[in-house]
C-alpha cells in the first residue's frame, strides 16, 4: 500500500446555482475517487463500468476508508482538497471523517496550497490542476471541470467517474513529480510563459 492516497470529488451542481463556493452544504457530491499510485477506488451510487473498485458513496463507507488510511500512517492529498473537497464531503455528505481530516494538518496535503506558496517569489502564476499537469507532466485532464455536472445530468455516469479517477491520478503524479524533482511547472499569468517553480515537498 502506498502511503499517499490522492482524492478528488465531482458534484452535479455549480457554485453559482447555490449561491457561491462557500455554500458547501448545498453541493451535491456524485462521485469520489481515490488513487494510491497503483489502484483506484470510486465511490458512487450508480452502476458503473469502470476499471476500479466501486463502492457506495456513503459517509461511513468513505469515511472509514479515509480514516483507516491515515491511522495506518498514510497521507491524503488533493488539489484544493482543504478548500473544496473535504468541506463539501463534511457538509453535504455528512461525512464526519472529512471534518476530522481537516484538523489533521500533518495527514492532509493540498497541492494547490503548496504550489501557491512556492509560487509567491514568481509572482502571478496559474495554479489550476489543468495547467499544472499540462506544463509539468505533459498530460491532460479527461474533460473540463465545468463539463462534469452537465455530463452527470445527461446520465454519463461512467464518463464522470473515469474523469474523477483520472484527476485523482493526475494529482498523485503531480505531487510525486514535485517531490522527486524539486520543481513543478506552470504559466505566468501576464505573459503565458512556462516557468519552473522550486518546491520542497519532501
Amino acid at each position: 500500500m502506498s502511503d499517499i492516497l490522492a482524492l478528488d470529488i465531482e458534484t452535479s451542481n455549480y457554485s453559482w446555482e447555490i449561491g457561491g463556493w462557500d455554500k458547501t452544504a448545498s453541493f451535491d457530491p456524485t462521485v469520489v475517487a481515490t488513487w494510491n499510485g497503483k489502484d483506484g477506488t470510486v465511490y458512487c451510487n450508480k452502476s458503473l463500468d469502470i476499471d476500479a473498485t466501486v463502492k457506495a458513496l456513503h459517509p461511513k463507507t468513505l469515511g472509514d476508508d479515509l480514516i483507516d488510511h491515515v491511522n495506518k500512517g498514510g497521507v491524503i492529498i488533493g488539489h484544493n482538497i482543504k478548500g473544496f473537497d473535504l468541506p463539501v464531503l463534511r457538509d453535504a455528505l455528512d461525512c464526519w471523517s472529512a471534518g476530522d481530516l481537516l484538523g489533521k494538518t500533518e495527514s492532509v496535503i493540498d497541492t494547490k496550497i503548496l504550489t501557491q506558496k512556492a509560487a509567491i517569489v514568481s509572482g502571478g502564476v496559474v495554479t489550476t490542476l489543468d495547467m499544472l499537469v499540462k506544463t509539468t507532466l505533459e498530460d491532460n485532464k479527461l474533460m473540463n471541470s465545468e463539463d462534469a455536472p452537465v455530463a452527470w445530468r445527461d446520465g454519463k455516469y461512467d464518463e464522470v467517474a473515469k474523469y474523477c479517477l483520472s484527476d485523482a491520478r493526475l494529482t498523485y503524479d503531480f505531487y510525486e513529480f514535485g517531490k522527486s524533482e524539486g520543481y513543478v511547472q506552470t504559466r505566468k499569468l501576464e505573459t503565458g510563459e512556462i516557468i519552473k517553480i522550486e518546491v520542497d515537498w519532501k
